[in-house]
């Protein structure tokens, strides 16, 4: 009786620690075995060495799955009921050992080989001790014999394998010192190695894959695919999604949280109805076999299936969800939209718009991530843990021990068969945006594939696109097609399992004929939602794959923000000075050197230079578009930076070369500038801008629809209208930036009058390429290559034979002065 109880406490702790131990493994597992580069896989592990560990380890696993059916075949299931534990558990531990054996670290294999003998052994000992006669218990201790002999076999690869190691990782160490060069340890002489081949091993690798030329996404995928091979990989990848999550919480939104908090409560009730509904099918057939008429039981049944289906709680949690997606969706794209409207100029000139556009509509992704893991996914695991329970409670510790193997066997199959195919998803996904990138480039751009007559170029960029995406796709869908496959074997072979189990415990009258028909009941609502959540975790992967754009543009963070305290700019004068300033795009190389001057109110002050000399650049940085990285720019003594960026640009009025208005009528574009301004201002403003004559003169004069980004209108025009827009801006502040480029002379002359009229009221700095714009200047600043060479007045500069303004003047008029 001692050796007894001595033994079933020593299978049922093998079966606790055997779990613990899997579990730790799982959730501690920080970093996994990496992947061996080519040459030190040569050095280290050959071919023969990792047959030979996935046989052994094959093995193992077949000796216990045939203890498994020997004793099922030969004995009574109750009283082997320890023992099955026991050798189901270390099974399932060594067979996901075996399907991860690239991956699994060597102190998980260590420890599995730890844990096995640490039992194996007391228990054989014991067996031994009762002298068996018997075949069966022979063929017990026999197998059990020869998995301690293949457990002795890994347990020496494993510690051969680390000696190996550290062999290499002493070669490498005294290789490197003995190659160092005597006097310059940085040099290499010719013909000489850099170190040794196992030290370069990584590099070869890196520099094949470097070879191969890798867009911006998919060096980011393949990054995350290197970074997700544990649990707290994945951990801490899910947790860099919480910087959507404020955009969809409630909080005084009273409305989404009582249908949160009604859908919630119609969760609970369909885990109550998913029982009460099998039980009473089996209550009516246990009626039945003892042949009464159960009609108050099948009426109560019919209620039941009717609150438990679409008529009943999915109506109400159907019409719940309605407001609740609402408002995800609305929350996450306004907060997108929001977030890309408030990133700095190097942010939106470095993305495509078509990309930026597309990365705002992923928001339903993410709300689609969010409601399959609130509404979807934990429902379903927590059906599994009380289908566990049921079936522990009616039918005993092997169908629920069964109930588990299926469930786990079910999702690991459709994790592993995601996870293959989720290079394939994430290449269909990228040529799906490829293709929508090209078709929003061509039709914005139009005009410039009409200019250059490049339909036809057009249409094959297309065209290849298109067979680009459906390849992918195909690609995808097969793999999807296998792997299904492979899952959907797993739900037969279950359920016969379970029922040979139950059929079992019903010959032996241990249970009521009625609860085989509970469990086919039942059976049918576990799997919908085992099959669910694998089909879930396909869609989550999807998601999540489709979520990481708008989840990086979150993460991106604007280069230029107000300070913590910023103020007002009270600007009143609108004195303007640039002291010292130095500003770089790339680190590398400076576009502005010490720039220094001032301007005084009501003056007019004119930029010119060559093309890339920097004249734009400090237009930008007067706005702040970018911000200064040396020196400092003020406004009437403000330094720009410790003012909100919003007063700084409604004092600032900008023409810029090329304008762009949108898709809407004059009137509001115009009023754009000021939405409060009222017709008699816009028509005000226009005459200034000597553009009032030709409006009226269009068909419907100010409510002409201007065409995407003001087709319809001719260059003249077009500018002529930004000018009108500055003019209704009111600002102290006005920045032309070649804003006569595009006029007649004629129009020209009107422009400028209009110009002298506001000189002494506001602040102007103009750029300009054509001197007699600016021959009336109060000061021309003369930049070259980000520095001002002179600066003066147009006679003073002119007086300077040898200067760059006369340079300029004379390439472009001769030696006409009196323009």
């Amino acid at each position: 009786m001692a050796t007894q109880l001595a033994s079933w406490a020593l299978h049922y702790s093998c079966s606790l620690v055997a779990s613990l131990f899997a579990v730790t493994c799982f959730f501690v597992n920080d970093k996994p075995a990496k992947k061996p580069t080519k040459k030190k896989r040569k050095a280290i592990r050959n071919k023969h060495q990792v047959r030979v560990q996935l046989v052994l380890t094959a093995l193992i696993v077949l000796t216990y799955v045939s203890q498994i059916a020997l004793i099922i075949a030969t004995q009574d299931l109750d009283r082997s009921q320890p023992f099955l534990m026991h050798m189901t558990s270390l099974a399932a531990v060594w067979t996901a050992v075996w399907f991860r054996q690239q991956q699994v670290p060597k102190y998980a294999l260590a420890g599995a080989s730890s844990v096995t003998a640490a039992f194996e052994v007391p228990l054989l000992a014991l067996s031994l001790c009762h002298r068996p006669t018997h075949w069966v218990p022979i063929a017990q201790i026999t197998i059990s014999s020869v998995r301690l002999l293949l457990l002795t076999f890994v347990a020496a690869a494993i510690l051969l394998e680390i000696r190996q190691l550290w062999e290499i990782r002493q070669l490498k160490k005294n290789t490197s010192e003995e190659s160092r060069p005597f006097l310059n340890r940085n040099h290499t002489t010719y013909g000489a190695t850099n170190g040794d081949d196992l030290n370069n091993s990584s590099g070869s690798e890196s520099e094949t894959d470097a070879a191969k030329p890798m867009t911006a996404s998919e060096k980011r995928a393949k990054k995350r695919d290197e970074q997700l091979q544990t649990f707290r990989d994945w951990l801490k990848y899910i947790k860099s999604f919480k910087i959507i999550l404020p955009y969809l919480i409630p909080r005084n939104d009273r409305k989404v949280q009582l249908c949160i908090a009604v859908s919630v409560a119609c969760l609970a009730v369909e885990r109550v109805l998913n029982v009460a509904i099998p039980q009473q099918l089996a209550n009516i057939t246990n009626s039945i076999f003892s042949r009464e008429t159960p009609y108050a039981s099948l009426v109560k049944w019919g209620f039941l299936k009717l609150l438990n289906s679409e008529s009943g709680v999915g109506l109400i949690q159907t019409l719940v969800k309605i407001p609740i997606r609402q408002f995800a969706n609305r929350q996450i794209k306004n907060a997108a939209f929001r977030h890309v409207m408030s990133l700095s100029m190097d942010y939106h000139i470095e993305k495509d718009s078509a990309e930026v556009m597309k990365s705002i509509d992923q928001g339903e992704s993410m709300q689609n991530l969010l409601e399959m893991l609130v509404l979807d996914i934990i429902p379903t695991i927590l059906d599994l843990f009380i289908a566990c329970f049921i079936f522990n409670m009616k039918f005993g510790t092997y169908t629920s021990l069964l109930v588990v193997l299926a469930a786990t066997a079910y999702v690991s199959a459709e994790v592993k068969t995601s996870n293959w195919n989720s290079e394939k998803q994430r290449e269909k996904t990228q040529a799906q945006r490829d293709e929508t990138r090209i078709m929003h480039q061509a039709v914005q751009g139009w005009q410039t594939v009409t200019y250059f007559n490049q339909h036809s170029q057009e249409k094959d960029r297309f065209k290849e696109a298109v067979a680009k995406r459906q390849k992918a796709s195909a690609i995808w869908s097969r793999r999807r097609a296998f792997g299904r496959a492979l899952t959907e074997t797993i739900k037969p072979i279950a359920y016969v399992c379970l029922a040979s189990l139950i059929v079992r415990e019903v010959s032996m009258k241990r249970i009521l004929p009625g609860d085989f028909v509970f469990f086919i009941q039942y059976w049918s609502l576990i799997l919908m939602p085992l099959a669910w959540l694998s089909a879930q975790y396909r869609y989550l992967v999807s998601n999540l794959i489709s979520a990481e754009s708008l989840r990086d543009l979150f993460q991106s963070k604007p280069s230029v923000t107000d300070k913590e305290n910023a103020v007002e700019l009270e600007c009143g004068a609108g004195r303007v000075a640039f002291h010292n300033v130095e500003f770089a795009y790339d680190p590398r190389l400076k576009t502005l050197n010490n720039i220094d001057f001032s301007i005084e109110p009501g003056t007019t002050v004119a930029l010119v230079g060559m093309t890339g000399s920097g004249k734009t650049t400090i237009l930008r940085l007067l706005l702040r578009l970018y911000d200064v990285t040396g020196g400092r720019v003020e406004i009437d003594g403000q330094d720009i930076r410790d003012v909100t960026l919003g007063s700084l640009r409604r004092a600032i009025g900008v023409v810029p070369q090329d304008p762009i208005l949108f898709n809407a009528t004059v009137m509001e574009n115009l009023k754009y500038a000021r939405p409060g301004a009222s017709d008699e201002e816009v028509y005000e403003a226009c005459r200034a801008a000597a553009i009032h004559d030709k409006i009226e003169k269009f068909v419907d004069q100010y409510n002409t629809k201007v065409g995407e980004q003001g087709v319809k209108l001719s260059g003249g025009e077009l500018q002529r209208i930004a000018i009108a827009r500055v003019f209704l801006t009111r600002s102290p502040i006005l920045l032309l930036d070649e804003a006569t480029s595009a006029v007649d002379s004629t129009t020209e002359s009107e422009i400028q009058v209009a110009l002298d009229r506001l000189r002494a009221k506001r602040t102007t700095i103009v750029i300009a390429h054509r001197l007699s714009t600016i021959v009336n200047s109060d000061l021309i600043i003369v930049l070259h290559e980000g520095q001002v060479l002179e600066s003066g007045s147009h006679q003073e500069l002119l007086t300077k034979k040898d200067g760059s303004y006369y340079k300029l003047w004379h390439n472009q008029f001769g030696n006409n002065t009196k323009i």
